[in-house]
């Protein structure tokens, strides 16, 4: 079939080059309410909350940061903003933006909730959506035993000293963890998934990005997996490690800087064998990248 090319009017070409050219001169800092306007609320609650209870965020637009701090209660610091092509339709959207919270005794459940899709009316309209963007970030401070869920698609994750169990999952954006004791798993997409000082078993996945993991202790059973399909694999383990580990590349190498006894053929590209006589299961894959096993640096240590 052939394919029908649709020829636009010069008149409308050169009156979009002009309104998108005045647009764009906006976006480089120069004042035009005509082309876009920004609107920012930041508001703030805390909430009575018992050690050992579950925090769930579920989210698409913004990033998600949980820090632990020494109280019986939740903070929320809840910033939301919004880009529109005029001023009305920025304030129309920042009243539907909005962030749906629910207090359980043991149970702290925070949903966004976005603008409804609205149809475009005109050039006019159309010129102004292409600068329409609505935004929810979100800053918790949460008793440290506190179990995670954290859920958005377009924003960073950033958790902090976290004792309970932790589940951070992202689609464009990076999982930052540090000093956390519970069992983790952590999700994204197109970036990085950095762990930092983490002493439970940890699942950690991307496909565009690279993994790293900085390992205090070893569960005495289970499994850790680290994933990605285009970046390196990087794990941290104690000095003293007992694990039984499988590590395969497909355009890499792979470099094991511990005692390996091996099992069946190995290469450049895939080792499996135990360290210190076998224990937990630990499991490293990439696709391009390589992939590094070893104990921390002396500087670090010391």
């Amino acid at each position: 079939m052939k394919e029908q090319t649709r020829v636009v009017p010069a008149s409308l070409r050169l009156l979009a080059s002009l309104v998108l050219g005045a647009c764009g001169a906006a976006l480089l800092g120069e004042a035009n309410p005509a082309c876009a306007a920004t609107l920012r609320n930041v508001n703030e609650r805390v909430f009575s909350f018992a050690p050992g209870g579950d925090v769930v965020v579920e989210s698409t637009n913004g990033r998600i940061v949980v820090e632990a701090w020494d109280r019986p209660q939740v903070r929320v610091q809840i910033t939301r903003e919004v880009r529109a092509g005029d001023d009305e339709l920025a304030r129309d959207l920042m009243r539907e933006l909005q962030a749906d919270v629910s207090v359980h005794p043991t149970e702290l459940r925070i949903v966004s909730v976005y603008p409804k899709q609205r149809k475009v009316k005109g050039l006019w309209d159309w010129i102004g959506r292409g600068v329409r963007s609505t935004n929810i970030h979100y800053y918790l401070q949460v008793p440290r035993s506190t179990s995670l869920d954290l859920t958005t698609s377009n924003g960073e994750v950033r958790i902090r000293s976290i004792e309970g169990r932790v589940e951070a999952s992202t689609t464009n954006g990076d999982v930052d963890v540090s000093h956390v004791r519970g069992a983790l798993e952590a999700r994204t997409t197109n970036g990085a998934v950095r762990l930092v000082r983490i002493e439970g078993p940890a699942d950690a996945a991307t496909t565009n990005g690279s993994v790293s993991a900085q390992l205090m202790s070893l569960p005495s059973r289970g499994a850790m997996r680290l994933e990605t399909t285009n970046g390196n694999v990087v794990l941290t383990l104690p000095r003293e490690v007992h694990a039984t580990l499988q590590a395969e590349t497909t355009n890499g190498r792979v470099n094991i800087n511990y005692p390996l006894t091996t099992q069946g053929s190995i290469s450049s590209r895939s080792i499996r064998g135990t360290i210190g006589g076998g224990g937990v299961r630990i499991e490293l894959q990439t696709t391009n990248g390589n992939i590094a096993v070893g104990p921390p640096s002396r500087s670090r240590s010391s």
